[in-house]
């Protein structure tokens, strides 16, 4: 009865709805550096114990949701709750991980380290295709740990009685 907002028909079209933006902006976490790259990884410390940091990450969701009201009897009402969500709303790849030797998200240093270079000659002295090697390699690197999952829509219907 209390209701001023906008009418459709002489319906309260923003009667029992919401919306929520909820954003979240997290100062980079600190990791401890690797001093030897090694396959994938690292080892020893290179600086202090949790002496480098992660980047800044920043996100965006979003909570629609309406009731809609369904008259089954004179005293009795079925409700319909309609959202969408929205996780991630910019779509923004936050790096959440990184090789500990490079400090990268999408390279861990190996390769281009000496120990790196010696295994790609192992490679090529065995006879075996260097080319597929690095191209293997190259598609463990892409390690999807170390991102936030992509912007994400859920659309959805809850029934009260």
């Amino acid at each position: 009865k209390a209701y001023n907002g906008p009418k459709i028909g002489g319906k309260n079209i923003l009667e029992d709805f919401g919306v929520s933006l909820t954003s979240f902006l997290v100062s980079g976490q600190p990791y401890s550096r690797n001093l030897t790259p090694t396959a994938f990884g690292g080892s020893g410390f290179a600086g202090s114990v949790n002496g480098a940091r992660l980047p800044w990450n920043f996100t965006v969701d979003l909570n629609a949701q309406k009731r809609f009201p369904i008259k089954i009897s004179a005293e009795k009402k079925l409700w319909f709750n309609a959202y969408l969500r929205v996780q991630n709303v910019f779509n923004i790849q936050n790096v959440i991980n990184v090789y500990k030797y490079s400090g990268d998200p999408k390279n861990d240093g190996f390769l281009q380290s000496s120990f790196g270079q010696d295994r790609i000659r192992t490679v090529n002295i065995s006879g075996r295709d260097v080319q597929s090697f690095l191209d293997a390699y190259s598609w463990r690197l892409l390690a999807p740990g170390n991102y936030t999952l992509p912007r994400r829509i859920y659309v959805g219907m809850i029934m009260d009685f």
